[in-house]
């Protein structure tokens, strides 16, 4: 008697394990993922905005860790290899839009959350064909050729597409193209979704399946002029793509503060941090109420090799601070995940680490 009832106990623990694990596996693999880039954010960035906002969104993580950067044949990455890492989980040349050192496409996050039937949203403050945004829509071997990455958006699958970059999808013969062909993009957007062009556009928006939002003719005005904000269109798009069933991944650049970093201009770095935080923020209240999202904030590469030398917590202000160069920097960036998964990105390791995890968790995915 004792040892049956010993063996059935041993089945309950066994079936109760397995239920547990199996528990913990269905609740590891994220429905929804947000992934967060601050471009040219390095920790002293964050530090900066921490001093003159105070508490941060970016305070809300618990899973820390951090990230080298390089590229596949130079220390220092450019926006378009670090891209391609996060986008696909592979390494590639400096300049590279998701194709590998042979130039042969590499497959990029937004792709495998297609197959999988998810929405799919891209929102950024620069010209969306800039090096970032394109590497998740995009397989084209110079990240200068601006209206080959336009073609490839407007045949891409993405149903949420705000930031600038109006001037390589319009024909030509418009005022204000930057293309040097009569290939009418905007057309051919507004067959399959619908397309706005300002502020008041965004506002009158309604309920809406897909949009594509043009805010400016390249990049959008800086933080302080900048309207909608980053958090606006961050909102906006959870809004749209969380109606899908299957679920959604959406890519936030806060693009400008590699550009203040470019231009040594602390303010700037500051303003666009506390944007780019302010976006973050919006993003995770949408995770802790939707439990099988998760969200990941990290950085392509640091610029300008900022550091802050001295200032005032008290009065949030910082009253000296240098830097070493106008360019990017080697220094490994902070990686930040909250949610369903975000276990995998604690401690150091590579930036291809995002891309593999991601499209991992989609591959997963039902």
């Amino acid at each position: 008697m004792k040892i049956r009832t010993m063996m059935n106990y041993m089945i309950f623990v066994i079936l109760l394990f397995g239920a547990v694990h199996a528990d913990a596996t269905e609740i590891a693999t994220p429905k929804n993922i947000i992934l967060f880039i601050g471009d040219g954010m390095g920790v002293s960035q964050i530090t900066a905005a921490k001093i003159v906002k105070g508490n941060l969104n970016i305070d809300r993580f618990k899973v820390v860790g951090l990230l080298t950067t390089h590229s596949h044949n130079d220390l220092v990455t450019d926006s378009a290899a670090a891209g391609t890492a996060l986008a696909t989980g592979y390494k590639t040349y400096n300049g590279a839009i998701s194709v590998s050192q042979d130039k042969k496409p590499l497959k990029t996050i937004v792709e495998y959350a297609e197959d999988r039937q998810k929405a799919t949203g891209i929102v950024v403050s620069c010209s969306v064909t800039d090096a970032t945004p394109a590497t998740f829509v995009a397989h084209v071997d110079s990240r200068k050729k601006y209206s080959l990455i336009a073609e490839h958006i407007t045949k891409s699958g993405i149903d949420v597409l705000l930031g600038g970059g109006l001037c390589y999808f319009l024909p030509k013969s418009t005022d204000g193209s930057k293309r040097d062909d009569e290939k009418d993009l905007i057309a051919e957007l507004e067959k399959r979704m619908k397309v706005i062009r300002s502020e008041k556009d965004f506002q009158d928006l309604g309920d809406v399946d897909s949009v594509a939002g043009f805010f400016a003719t390249k990049h959008p005005a800086r933080a302080n002029e900048r309207k909608p904000s980053l958090s606006e269109l961050t909102r906006k798009a959870i809004d749209i793509l969380s109606k899908n069933k299957s679920g959604f991944f959406l890519m936030v650049e806060g693009s400008q503060i590699d550009l203040a970093g470019h231009k040594n201009n602390q303010d700037d770095i500051i303003s666009e941090m506390i944007d780019f935080d302010d976006a973050v923020g919006a993003g995770l209240d949408f995770a802790e109420k939707n439990q099988q999202t998760i969200v990941i904030v990290t950085a392509d590469h640091e610029t300008g090799g900022f550091a802050i030398h001295n200032g005032y917590i008290k009065d949030k202000k910082i009253t000296e601070s240098a830097f070493t160069c106008k360019n990017h920097t080697a220094v490994m960036v902070p990686i930040f995940a909250h949610g369903p998964g975000s276990s995998a990105f604690a401690g150091i390791g590579d930036n291809t680490v995002v891309g593999k995890a991601l499209i991992q968790y989609l591959q997963e995915s039902m």
